[in-house]
């Protein structure tokens, strides 16, 4: 699993591609046209992620019919978002009305049952660990065949990790499943868990059809089948009805055989436009009706001199920047100095600072984060890093911590030097390729290690995926900065993160203790017991200086006035969760 920005391209966070296509639960109702409030009645650039009222941005009644052009940032090269290759955000929005979920992540953060796909979903054990679906009996597959417990079964078998020639993107909470089986004619499916997974409703979902598995052999020949190959049928509301030879251009159509509420549009269009800078142009001459890129300066000023013929909304999400060190490299990851050196390099760094020179510029509001494992819009949120004066820019203090320790010349301007007389050497600090905020936090990291006698070199990747991935004691980079795309499942979201060995624990950190309390959150049932483990965990991490979180990342959307229902999404999901309800306003909506 890799951060955002891999190769320009957005993954998901270590919880599998978890978009969600059924009807959601609609918070605070508001309605409106155009303008540069954002359509709204709120500022534009006031942050609804995680409140009520952002699962009811631009609620409006629609019309039935109607075709919306979509643009995505990626052409789709894999069709298989449980496949490590495959599971990105670009993919994930074309997709996501397409293969059925049991659970729906909403703008707000609140995760609800799928009820179009399901009657019921609850534990109903816990020694052990029991959950039963009931799937409606109408619910079917676009050919007809049954959305049944043999669909479950196939998600637990691709996702388990049993098959290592299976490269699923994760296994999480699927590994710790004993069983799947199926009664009631297949519409009752019983999962039993040999140990308890708190985030058992971020699990079956997307859902991938078994009968068109089975008429491609082995899982692992069906798992491939699936990357290949552009949906034959969907559980969702749409179907794929034309794929352009080059995949820049996907269309669904409506799904006639959906079981839930119909699709408003007739057909939306996904348009691949793999320069974000022309987006807004786009949008602009009506060539795409919707625009989601990653927000830059330059890029959110052309969105707002368009004025009442957009509807626009930037918001924190649940993505958020950072620094990570390399404990491969032997100085960085010193058993006896190495965590005071890491510690006076993230104390020099000035947050405030490279704020008010990157996202500040066209998101005022944003602030210095000082958790890993929430952010400032959840509620378990709290303070496990600046307390520690990390990211304060205080290099007097970095200076002093560095002199206590015997590290030399970190006061005098000249080359540091290690307790033991060797001198540090430069560092290489990675950043995507093309992503100018990162270049500037880059630089800026730079010349505040350069007050402790510190080089830094500051260079781009064109394959973040790559640069991240290493193996053995090969490495790439010293220093890099990018983003994790979160979830509303913190527990084993973090897990392989930050424990010894995880899968996506790219810096090779390691610490019994944080193994311990993040493998127990995983765990847990009693949510205040997850908070507490999370939150000392992340308290650790901040203690042993291996990364040093910025701020949450703004996302940006913005969108024709005349469309209804069409909202910023921050989560993992994206704004394509509710694409059954997007359609053109009705009049005097």
């Amino acid at each position: 699993m890799s951060g955002s920005g891999t190769s320009g391209v957005r993954r998901f966070r270590q919880l599998a591609a978890w978009p969600a296509a059924g009807t959601l639960v609609l918070g605070l109702t508001v309605t409106g046209c155009g303008g540069t409030d954002g359509g709204s009645g709120l500022a534009a650039d006031a942050n609804l992620a995680g409140t009520a009222a952002a699962d009811g941005f631009n609620d409006a009644t629609v019309q039935s019919g109607g075709k919306v052009t979509w643009a995505i940032g990626k052409t789709v090269e894999n069709w298989n978002l449980l496949s490590a290759d495959g599971n990105t955000f670009d993919s994930g929005q074309v997709l996501n009305g397409i293969y059925p979920y049991t659970f729906i992540a909403n703008p707000s953060y609140s995760v609800a049952m799928n009820p179009d796909l399901l009657e019921s979903a609850a534990q109903t054990g816990t020694s052990p660990q029991t959950v039963v679906y009931r799937i409606k009996q109408d619910a079917v597959w676009s050919d007809g065949v049954p959305i049944d417990a043999d669909d479950f079964v196939y998600a637990w078998q691709v996702q388990n990790g049993a098959d290592a020639n299976i490269p699923n993107a994760t296994s999480i909470g699927y590994d710790q499943i004993q069983s799947v089986t199926g009664s009631d004619g297949g519409k009752t499916v019983t999962v039993v868990f040999k140990t308890p997974f708190a985030d058992w409703k971020s699990l079956f979902g997307p859902l991938y059809p078994a009968h068109v598995a089975r008429q491609h052999g082995s899982d692992e020949a069906s798992f491939t089948w699936f990357g290949a190959n552009p949906p034959t049928v969907s559980g969702g509301p749409f179907t794929v009805s034309s794929v352009s030879s080059d995949r820049s251009s996907v269309t669904l159509s409506r799904n006639a055989k959906y079981y839930g509420p119909a699709a408003r549009l007739d057909q939306v269009v996904f348009r691949s436009i793999t320069d974000s800078t022309q987006e807004p142009a786009a949008l602009r001459n009506r060539e795409v009706d919707g625009i989601y890129p990653q927000p830059q300066a330059d890029l959110v000023n052309q969105v707002k001199s368009m004025g009442g013929a957009v509807t626009y909304h930037i918001d924190s999400g649940l993505q958020f920047e950072h620094f990570d060190f390399n404990l491969k490299n032997p100085v960085l990851g010193d058993k006896t100095w190495g965590k005071t050196l890491r510690t006076a390099m993230f104390t020099a760094v000035d947050r405030t600072d490279m704020l008010s020179k990157t996202i500040w510029q066209f998101q005022p509001t944003a602030t210095t984060l000082d958790n890993r494992m929430f952010v400032h819009n959840q509620a378990r949120y709290q303070d496990n890093l600046a307390k520690y004066g990390l990211g304060s820019g205080d290099a007097a203090k970095a200076r002093k911590l560095l002199t206590d320790a015997g590290f030399k010349n970190a006061a005098t301007g000249g080359r540091l030097t290690a307790p033991d007389g060797a001198t540090i050497p430069a560092f290489s600090l990675k950043y995507t390729a093309g992503d100018e905020i990162r270049q500037d936090e880059s630089d800026l990291f730079a010349a505040d290690m350069a007050k402790l006698g510190i080089t830094v070199d500051v260079s781009p990747t064109d394959n973040l995926g790559a640069t991240l991935s290493q193996s053995g004691t090969n490495y790439t980079y010293d220093i890099v900065v990018f983003a994790w795309v979160a979830t509303p499942f913190p527990a084993s979201a973090n897990q392989p993160l930050y424990v010894t060995g995880g899968g996506s624990n790219y810096g090779g950190y390691s610490n019994p203790e944080v193994d311990r309390w993040l493998n127990a959150a995983a765990t847990a049932t009693d949510p205040a017991a997850i908070t507490t483990d999370l939150n000392k965990a992340d308290d650790q991490i901040s203690q042993d200086a291996y990364t040093l979180p910025l701020y949450q990342k703004p996302t940006l959307i913005a969108f024709d006035p005349k469309l209804g229902n069409v909202r910023d999404n921050s989560t993992q999901i994206g704004p394509t969760y509710d694409i059954q309800q997007w359609g053109l306003k009705a009049s005097g909506s």
